[in-house]
């Protein structure tokens, strides 16, 4: 048991950005946390007098949104979502759909936008419970686009906002027949190299995980566990989960996008509804958040 245990700790961060802390890298929880404090300021700079606090965590934003008397509650709503995020690497650890894996660009943004109406029907109800444990699966999914897709290799320096909008088209995806990435190449500790007409063209792409059959041409997620690179060449990939990764150059490029990103996904939920409701969402209000939830491999 304590083997099976271990191994499934140290499986928890081979396909995500990490749940675990890990040096001069940001995780899961980092980004979602810091994407909430970050949203819930601009709901507050409505308010009279409101100065956004420096250091900005949980404590110096209630203060300064003017309910110091919540913050215990503010703490605990930032702890259930980023909870509820990194669940998602275990309840859907292999639905590529979740994380955005395997090409899977309108399947996962279908996961985002159901779960948007979804918090709002569930808001609008009052069950914030239920719109915290979507709004942590939703916002890892959103992440995981930016570590395991090639947006940030494409030279793109703003958020994919296609996510989130119904109305708007995820540019360029490669279709089924499209190879993306070189075969054969040296491990050069940069991980895997995407083909000349991908670049040239601008052609979103992402990673392949797990399967030993992938088709020839495409590009895979990389890492330990990830045999659709074969064996031996796990370094073969384009994902940027931490600074070790294949792509991990580009991973503080990756994590601060993905900050953004989850901001703007928040302040949508925001805009669907109103701010009281959405402090409650937060836990900044005087209704203790509900739900069972605990630190989980370095939560914070």
């Amino acid at each position: 048991m304590r083997g099976a245990f271990l191994l499934l700790a140290l499986m928890i961060g081979v396909q995500t950005f990490h749940t675990r802390e890990k040096s001069n890298s940001k995780n899961h929880q980092d980004i979602t946390k810091l994407a909430i404090l970050r949203a819930t300021a601009e709901v507050c700079k409505s308010a009279e007098g409101f100065t956004e606090p420096e250091p900005l965590n949980a404590q110096t934003l209630a203060k300064a949104c003017k309910k110091d008397a919540f913050k215990s509650n503010f703490e605990t709503g930032i702890k259930m979502i980023t909870h509820y995020n990194t669940q998602t690497n275990i309840a859907q650890r292999f639905t590529p759909k979740y994380h955005f894996n395997n090409e899977k660009f309108l399947d996962g943004k279908a996961v985002i936008i159901k779960g948007i109406e979804d918090i709002t029907a569930d808001m609008k109800k009052a069950n914030f419970e239920n719109a915290r444990k979507t709004l942590g699966t939703i916002l890892h999914t959103l992440q995981d686009f930016y570590s395991h897709s090639n947006w940030i290799e494409l030279g793109n320096t703003e958020p994919c906002t296609a996510l989130i909008n119904l109305e708007e088209s995820i540019p360029n995806p490669a279709d089924e027949n499209t190879e993306t990435c070189e075969s054969n190449i040296p491990n050069t500790k940069t991980g895997a190299k995407f083909k000349d007409n991908v670049v040239e063209n601008k052609i979103l792409t992402s990673g392949y995980f797990g399967k030993m059959n992938k088709k020839k041409g495409k590009c895979s997620h990389g890492g330990t566990f990830d045999f659709s690179t074969g064996i031996g060449r796990g370094w073969d990939g384009i994902n940027k989960d931490a600074i070790d990764s294949s792509h991990g150059l580009d991973h503080h490029k990756a994590a601060d996008m993905a900050v953004t990103a989850s901001v703007q996904l928040l302040d949508k939920i925001w805009k669907n509804n109103d701010d009281p409701s959405f402090f409650r969402l937060m836990g900044l209000d005087m209704t203790k958040p509900k739900g069972k939830w605990k630190t989980f491999f370095g939560s914070k």
